[in-house]
């Protein structure tokens, strides 16, 4: 049976293994993904029997996040690097970081996208957002 005392030791160890420091405008932060990745399988282990290979999935993933937040890192805009890569309020890792940055990215395209869109009275709730995507009003009808 897992218990929440083991659950939050995982992440603890996992969090800690993981700790960086984040310095705003000299590139992307590094990790120690290898160890914070052993971790995850020692926790992981420790909850449930899994057969296949977590170390080399995790590994896998991480390093395909960090390839892809490297090469696209100067086109994120500042305040959501500030907001999604936050090492010390998140488990670090380059796969929760990649997937927070492209989500803000594709919700700001949405926004854009519905700006000029009519509204009617019969959608409800009515949101009207700026030409940036950011929101203007918000009616609950």
């Amino acid at each position: 049976m897992i218990t929440s005392s083991k659950l939050a030791i995982a992440a603890t160890v996992i969090l800690a293994a993981a700790s960086t420091s984040f310095a705003k405008d000299s590139g992307l932060p590094k990790l120690d993904i290898e160890y914070a990745c052993h971790s995850s399988e020692k926790a992981i282990a420790a909850i449930i029997a899994v057969e296949s290979d977590i170390f080399g999935s995790c590994m896998s993933d991480e390093n395909d996040a960090r390839v892809q937040l490297d090469k696209d890192w100067a086109t994120y805009p500042a305040a959501d690097k500030a907001r999604c890569v936050q090492t010390k309020e998140y488990m670090p890792g380059y796969v929760e970081w990649l997937t927070c940055l492209e989500m803000d990215r594709d919700v700001r395209v949405l926004r854009k996208g519905q700006s000029g869109a009519a509204s009617t009275a019969d959608k409800c709730p009515v949101v009207r957002y700026l030409q940036d995507g950011t929101i203007l009003s918000v009616n609950a009808c």
